[in-house]
């Protein structure tokens, strides 16, 4: 039992730690988006909240395969005596550094870059467009 207190305090760090790097993007989108003049949305924050929501189901399902590598691994150590794997949550581990460095690549890409992304997005969809001939369609667009 003394070994998994320390796994437990891990997971929950890992946790922790992917909600400030998320928070940090937030902080980073918010501070952005006043640089540039724009109103910040309720809907972006929803997509923020969205985003953390996603992160935890994925991390949670990783939780969940590293508690049945850790009961295996204990049961090995106390009933057969088998010391040589370590208790570790390995795949929460992985997946909370992968979190953490996608937000951390996202606090860094340029406003400049998302921009030119929603540009290349729209002339996209309007090739899209033109090529299947819905006229009509992007009339209604250019409307709105």
């Amino acid at each position: 039992m003394k070994t998994l207190f320390p796994v437990l305090v891990l997971i929950i760090s890992l946790y922790i730690g992917v909600l400030l790097s998320v928070l940090a993007d937030l902080i980073s989108g918010v501070r952005k988006a006043r640089q540039k003049g724009e109103s910040r949305t309720s809907a972006a924050l929803r997509r923020t909240i969205d985003k953390l929501v996603r992160y935890y189901n994925a991390l949670f399902a990783m939780t969940v395969i590293d508690a049945m590598q850790i009961a295996a691994v204990v049961y090995l150590r106390f009933v057969e005596s088998v010391t040589l794997l370590p208790v570790i949550p390995l795949f929460t581990l992985i997946g909370a550094v992968g979190e953490a460095l996608i937000e951390l690549k996202s606090i860094y890409e340029k406003a400049e870059q998302k921009e030119q992304k929603e540009y290349r997005d729209a002339v996209e969809t309007i090739k899209k467009l033109l090529e299947h001939n819905s006229f009509e369609s992007l009339k209604q667009i250019i409307k709105s």
